[in-house]
């Protein structure tokens, strides 16, 4: 395992306040998406916005690691991440343009819950009955939040499922990543599938559906048209891609000063955000059920954080788990981020240099 220099892991004064700022700041990015999604297409946004985001993102690789962490470890096994990630977030923004920001936020949260059982299932990890029983009442949290208005048939509700469950897949292939690829250069990797993934999406609806004509609200955003945008809109297009790579720069950082066991339950200030912005710009008020879904599921999640931390501290101080997300999970357009187990890096961050590998002579041992 590659060493591990000193780095100050128990700063949660600066890594709260790191990790509530790149939450605002994707807060703000949903507030904008939504206001676009009336009149451009969600394919041009996420282009334009990755487009951007890859400057900065790419100078923080140069500076951080040098060139060489322009080259992953596992490049196929990124861009396949990326790729997941591409179509959560496409998913999540379509969603925005037909439902209230809180409830699809709401919904997404229970991408965690989705990494458990997938761990349960593929990786054969022990999970014990009382986070069965967490993970049940944070399904039953989502199905109360879209079941009593009819809404579970809406195509909006279907994207929002399919949202949270890509991103449960893309957060789970991070475990399989290993400690190689930092997180820049992870990061880079997705922006690169963004910009892959949304170039081939729009060759195809301007190739086969650039003439439908549909009324729903996120079919309207998905096979929209590009346009150039007016003056204001096209410098609030660049505020997404310069606020993208802010807003990870601002979690990476957090995890990076800060234990995870500290800072996590503060990822649920994106719900607060998402309640409060939908109030100020579109004046919606969340229902009751709503916020009875909200708690159930921070409940639930809370729980199995609990639960996971307890079972780490019992378990022998190896490299356990590769994980990135909201306590559990990123939230829509965080991002990737990966939470390391080892010995050297008892609050969870990934090794600072990548692993030592030898020469083919033998003769020397070099940075990889």
């Amino acid at each position: 395992m590659a060493p591990t220099p000193n780095l100050p892991f128990g700063r949660p004064t600066t890594g709260i306040p790191l990790l509530v700022a790149g939450l605002f700041l994707f807060a703000l990015q949903d507030v904008v998406i939504k206001s676009f999604s009336d009149r451009y297409s969600v394919l041009q946004i996420v282009f334009v916005r990755g487009l951007v985001a890859m400057v900065p993102i790419l100078i923080a690789v140069v500076v951080t690691t040098g060139w060489r962490g322009v080259v992953a470890y596992k490049p196929r096994l990124l861009l396949v991440k990326g790729l997941l990630g591409f179509l959560s977030y496409t998913a999540y923004y379509l969603t925005i343009a037909a439902m209230p920001l809180a409830e699809v936020v709401t919904i997404l949260f229970m991408a965690p819950i989705v990494v458990i059982v997938l761990s349960a299932v593929i990786l054969k990890e022990n999970i014990g009955f009382r986070r069965w029983i967490a993970v049940l009442v944070g399904l039953t949290a989502v199905l109360i939040v879209v079941g009593p208005n009819g809404r579970m048939a809406h195509l909006a509700t279907v994207l929002a499922v399919l949202a949270a469950l890509t991103y449960a897949f893309s957060t789970f292939i991070t475990r399989f990543v290993g400690p190689a690829d930092r997180p820049w250069t992870i990061t880079l990797y997705s922006m690169a599938a963004f910009l892959i993934g949304s170039s081939i999406a729009s060759a195809l609806v301007f190739s086969f559906a650039s003439t439908i004509v549909v009324q729903d609200p996120s079919l309207q955003f998905l096979l929209r048209p590009w346009v150039v945008p007016g003056l204001l809109d096209g410098l609030l297009m660049v505020f997404l891609g310069v606020n993208a790579a802010l807003g990870f720069y601002c979690l990476i950082k957090a995890y990076w000063v800060a234990p995870a066991s500290v800072i996590a339950p503060f990822e649920y200030t994106y719900i607060i955000w998402a309640v409060l912005f939908g109030y100020v710009f579109w004046s919606d008020i969340p229902e009751p059920t709503t916020l009875i879904g909200v708690a159930l599921l921070i409940a639930s999640s809370s729980y199995i954080f609990h639960r996971e931390l307890r079972g780490q501290a019992i378990a022998m101080p190896m490299v356990v788990s590769s994980r990135g997300g909201p306590s559990l999970g990123n939230v829509l357009g965080l991002g990737p981020r990966r939470v390391m187990r080892s010995v050297a890096s008892p609050s969870g961050l990934p090794p600072l240099r990548r692993p030592m590998v030898r020469n083919r002579s033998g003769s020397k041992a070099r940075w990889r």
